[in-house]
């Protein structure tokens, strides 16, 4: 009996991009005084978010044209109101970081699961990217569990196949879609794992592979999950002894 364990950590990776406007020429209302001086593309009679005791308004009076336009590859939004539409800030969490697979029996597949969730609040939605420190290893005999090439020999870390054969032995992990019920809806991963049958390997940083993504969209999202599968299965001939492993989880947001 082999005593399995996978210790689970992650990193949030955000990006800014500055674009580059003091060539643009801009024509803007202009108000100073002795204590401020305020640059302003119009200049409204009153605009913001207003409260009550049942309702919230955000409003834009004075403003020439306030509102949504939308034309091919752009969309404008003018008006105080919708610097409130999506007040979300970019987040990412997973639900467990300590994955314990106990004792293992030989060509039986063992599977345990997490729950990663994004939330990305403007821009152009989220990649998430996954790696490995090295393959699961113990720390006394240095013996390891390699990593699955799946039933035809035909999933690595940039790819996945079907794994369903308890004759194919090694370490891997699938990554499906699900809503807040845990219903499976294979948003952000249809591109990655076409179902729960398709495994791939962690790349693996011990020989410098470069981390792989597994879940992306090209939208804002709120609370958008995944339910992460890790899935081993070893033959008899496994040496006995407690495994381990470090995954690494990067989310980046796209703008």
């Amino acid at each position: 009996m082999n005593q399995m364990k996978i210790k689970i950590i992650f990193f949030i990776l955000f990006i800014f991009i500055i674009y580059d406007l003091s060539s643009t020429i801009s024509l803007a209302q202009s108000f100073t005084s002795p204590s401020y001086h305020i640059d302003w593309g119009n200049f409204n009679m009153t605009g913001g978010k207003k409260t009550s005791t049942n309702y919230i308004l955000t409003d834009s009076v004075g403003q020439n044209a306030p509102g949504k336009y939308n034309s091919t590859g752009y969309t404008v939004k003018a008006g105080f109101q919708y610097a409130y539409d999506i007040n979300y800030k970019f987040s990412f969490s997973i639900d467990n970081l300590d994955i314990n697979f106990g004792s293992l029996t030989p060509n039986i597949g063992n599977t345990q699961t997490n729950i990663i969730t994004v939330t990305t609040p403007t821009g152009h939605g989220y990649e998430i990217f996954t790696s490995e420190n090295s393959p699961l290893t113990t720390l006394d005999t240095n013996a390891t569990i390699n990593d699955t090439t799946c039933d035809n020999n035909d999933c690595d870390q940039t790819i996945s196949g079907v794994w369903t054969q308890n004759n194919i032995y090694g370490f891997g992990f699938n990554a499906i879609g699900i809503n807040s019920s845990g219903v499976v809806t294979d948003i952000g991963t249809s591109n990655y794992f076409p179902n729960s049958t398709y495994f791939r390997q962690f790349a693996n940083r011990q020989t410098n592979e470069t981390p792989q993504i597994f879940m992306s969209e090209n939208n804002p999202v709120i609370n958008h999950s995944a339910k992460i599968t890790y899935k081993i299965n070893i033959s008899s001939n496994q040496s006995n002894g407690s495994y381990q492993n470090n995954i690494n989880f990067t989310a980046v947001p796209k703008y």
